[in-house]
């Protein structure tokens, strides 16, 4: 038999294993079945969390501890990294405005922010970042970025009084009537900016974010509809003083809308974060020299194929003529897209019923029980 060559390039399982824990364990399900395989192992990210060791670590740059104000407004410990040649930052929005930073009984996009994400940027810059990349992805935040815009110096102001928002929250959306943008953009205005997003996430209709993600992030349908007038009310208003239309911006809303205040405020270029990370990946060397493909994503949706990183790899890919398996947690009905988009099999790491907490507190041992079948039916090993 020709000795298997294997990329293993997953997804994070959100709010559970990072994409390097997730390789792991893969690695370890190939290797007990096919022990001499050939394993390349390349997490990856869409935008959310991991995004900044990957990077950083795949240019020989570092990451850096730093405290910032968390979602909530509590003072947490947060990173950022840079890459090797010292004057490309990347910011990880999952580390200060994360969903996973929220305890799940606080969950409440009305009232969370992504200042802490504003600040790990201004702090990147006074550093020597030249150019800053934003990975939107994960966030507990339906702010439309005003949060991370007011650390940066953005005022926002709810009424004719020189006083404005200090701490913006998804709420507030609602109330601003004037912005100030003058000095934020002329102290940023030599610092390119590039947001690594899904570009299918768009601010307004029935598509927009507050009505896919914040339910996600902990709103009720009520809070949803309040967080979809204030996501139109900040959109008006931006058309009104900055004379640009964000309502369907590909990936304007990225991150609840943070994505929209890096492009309108500060010129930030916005692109798919599969392609922004195989510019300093790239996939390409690894595709070349393997027959099989192993990725992973924690669930499997109709929004998979949009931008998500299984069904990006698989499309690079398929560039190659190769076979694509997802190892995911869950599986849902309306999945069947990603079969055309690059993906030729899903395995669940389920194997029998199970609820949730079980399959999260022991997703990496699935996960390698979920690739040990994965080799057995491709390679026709019988269970020893």
């Amino acid at each position: 038999m020709l000795r298997p060559s294997i990329l293993v390039a997953p997804g994070p399982f959100k709010e559970c294993l990072s994409s390097f824990e997730v390789s792991e364990a893969m690695l370890i399900g190939i290797k007990e079945i096919m022990p001499d395989a050939n394993i390349i192992l390349r997490p990856l990210s869409d935008g959310g969390s991991g995004i900044a060791r990957i990077l950083s670590q795949v240019t020989g740059g570092g990451l850096q501890k730093t405290r910032v104000k968390g979602p909530t407004g509590d003072i947490i410990e947060s990173y950022f990294g840079f890459l090797g040649d010292g004057k490309t930052a990347i910011i990880e929005s999952a580390s200060a405005a994360g969903l996973s930073l929220i305890p799940k009984d606080k969950r409440n996009p009305l009232l969370t922010s992504t200042f802490g994400v504003g600040q790990l940027i201004a702090e990147a810059v006074e550093q020597g970042a030249e150019k800053v990349i934003v990975g939107c992805g994960d966030s507990g935040t339906n702010d439309c970025g005003i949060g991370c815009a007011a650390a940066l110096g953005v005022k926002f102001f709810c009424d004719e009084s020189p006083k404005f928002l200090d701490f913006p929250t998804g709420s507030d959306l609602n109330k601003i009537i004037r912005i100030d943008a003058k000095d934020a953009m002329r102290r940023f205005a030599n610092v390119n900016f590039v947001v690594a997003c899904n570009l299918t996430s768009i601010l307004c209709g029935k598509e927009g974010t507050s009505k896919i993600y914040a339910p996600q992030k902990g709103a009720t349908p009520e809070q949803v509809e309040i967080l979809h007038l204030g996501v139109q009310n900040f959109v008006d208003l931006v058309f009104k003083e900055h004379h640009v239309d964000l309502s369907f911006v590909p990936g304007a809303g990225g991150a609840g809308g943070l994505a929209a205040s890096l492009y309108t405020f500060f010129r930030a270029r916005l692109l798919y974060s599969i392609d922004v990370l195989d510019q300093y990946v790239q996939l390409d060397q690894y595709l070349s020299q393997v027959n099989l493909v192993l990725t992973g994503e924690g669930r499997i949706d109709d929004r998979t194929a949009t931008g998500k990183v299984a069904c990006g790899v698989a499309l690079k890919a398929k560039k190659y003529g190769l076979p694509v398996v997802v190892i995911v947690g869950s599986i849902a009905q309306d999945h069947e897209d990603i079969f055309y988009n690059g993906i030729d099999a899903v395995e669940s790491i389920s194997d029998g019923p199970i609820s949730l907490e079980e399959s999260m507190t022991n997703a990496s041992d699935l996960i390698q029980r979920a690739t040990m079948r994965v080799m057995r039916f491709i390679y026709k090993i019988p269970i020893r």
